[in-house]
């Protein structure tokens, strides 16, 4: 089976995560070609573990009918079976491309941007909609409902010596061997909610008096202001000696296997804005590892978490409270990792996804 796939966006993120892992499990037969709509990161990447990729730039508004023309030249010359869309720029980009084509195009929809309209616009165009959840296909209207499957991120097993990965974190950050640290892995946008939990870190220091905090991170091109924002909000909250800054990991394991919590702030923090996270890749990592995980309760994270972590309401001191339980409860910390490690061995496994994935590409091109 002939699939090509078109990425919407290539900076460091989970949907670009995902389809890394995804096409490394898939492997050279099912991979007609790799277009992505812009240059970057992801790129580089998909280059460097030899995948077939092609970079079609395609901007915003006027020129994605531009940009639909440039796609359909290129998938003229590849000629896939299936057209697997990663996200809504690529599926609405690639809807309009392959009008009267007869290609079938997946829409694999990770997030909740796009609103009802939007949505509505671009499912017609698919074939199919394959939601990372069931809370990202919410939108998708009832006349399509037809077309909507869900098929769950998946991760791979990871082996880390902890008691290493711990001991070389502290020393990392100049901390004591025992002192306890959260961790942030993501993008640094307002959704993945990194303000809210340097907001949380001086009430979680009062009841956890040694607790550090560790964002590692991308700026995130869209709002490049957070990233500048979040050192001065721990300045003016009196804890930046309890905060440490990393760039983004690209194999985040041992990171994760040395914090003693991951906590996935993602929510409404931004009125009218997005839910929350559309899955939470990072919650699956850090729970196949064995990290706990403390998540706000909003978007799809309640569905990926189930009983293998701590779901905290949107608010500062909920989270504190959350992260502090956790990290004084070492019989909790055991009982999140066992539970987390056995419901991604059960849900969210690599091998899952792909077989998954493979049935939806041969049902469309049927």
């Amino acid at each position: 089976m002939r699939v090509a796939f078109v990425s919407s966006h290539a900076q460091p993120g989970g949907s670009e995560r995902y389809l890394e892992l995804l096409l490394d499990e898939l492997g050279p037969p099912w991979i007609a070609e790799v277009i992505v709509l812009q240059a970057g990161w992801l790129v580089d990447r998909l280059h460097l573990a030899g995948h077939p990729v092609t970079v079609v730039p395609v901007g915003r508004r006027l020129d994605l009918l531009a940009g639909a023309v440039r796609l359909r030249r290129e998938l003229r010359r590849v000629r896939p079976r299936v057209i697997h869309a990663n996200g809504v720029k690529a599926a609405l980009v690639a809807g309009l491309a392959t009008i009267g084509s007869g290609v079938p195009v997946i829409w694999v929809k990770h997030d909740f941007s796009g609103g009802r309209w939007l949505t509505s616009v671009v499912a017609a165009l698919c074939r199919q909609v394959v939601g990372v959840s069931a809370a990202v296909t919410a939108a998708v209207p009832g006349t399509l409902s037809a077309r909507v499957h869900v098929v769950p991120n998946g991760t791979r097993p990871v082996s880390v010596d902890r008691d290493a990965a711990r001991a070389e974190l502290r020393e990392r950050l100049g901390l004591d061997a025992s002192a306890p640290v959260v961790l942030f892995l993501g993008r640094l946008s307002r959704v993945k909610g990194a303000r809210l939990l340097v907001a949380a870190l001086p009430r979680l220091r009062e009841r956890v008096p040694r607790a550090h905090v560790v964002i590692a991170g991308e700026r995130d091109i869209a709002e490049p202001e957070v990233a500048d924002e979040l050192p001065v909000q721990a300045a003016a909250l009196g804890v930046q000696g309890a905060i440490s800054f990393l760039p983004w990991q690209d194999d985040p394991a041992r990171l994760v296997a040395g914090a003693d919590v991951v906590a996935v702030p993602s929510g409404p923090h931004v009125p009218g804005g997005s839910p929350g996270e559309g899955f939470g890749l990072v919650a699956i990592e850090a729970m196949a590892i064995g990290t706990p995980v403390v998540a706000v309760a909003a978007g799809a994270l309640p569905e990926v978490l189930g009983d293998a972590g701590r779901l905290v309401a949107p608010t500062a001191e909920a989270l504190a409270d959350g992260l502090a339980d956790v990290l004084l409860d070492p019989a909790l910390r055991q009982r999140f990792a066992a539970a987390g490690r056995r419901r991604v061995a059960e849900y969210f496994t690599l091998e899952r996804m792909s077989a998954r994935m493979q049935e939806r590409y041969l049902e469309a091109a049927r």
